[in-house]
């Protein structure tokens, strides 16, 4: 069974990634790339950084939540009819 990727470019943006990746490896290590091993880097940096940074952004979401959800609550506890 497949899994499906945590994180799905669409074809403009995966080339516009992709040129970027290959303009880094050209400018800042001086090795020239084609398109298939340019993909392959590409897929492999999403597969290892890419669960790290959604795991990290919902840990910096949830504080946000809890407040935005605590005062929802108290909203709620002044709209009783107690």
């Amino acid at each position: 069974m497949k899994h499906k990727k945590l994180l799905q470019l669409d074809k403009e943006e995966e080339e516009l990634l992709l040129d970027e990746l290959r303009d880094y490896m050209s400018d800042e290590l001086d090795i020239d790339i084609g398109n298939l091993p340019t993909k392959l880097l590409l897929d492999y940096m999403v597969n290892l950084i890419g669960p790290k940074i959604y795991d990290q952004a919902i840990e910096d979401s949830e504080p946000w939540l809890y407040d935005r959800f605590t005062s929802i609550l108290e909203d709620l506890s002044v709209l009783k009819k107690d």
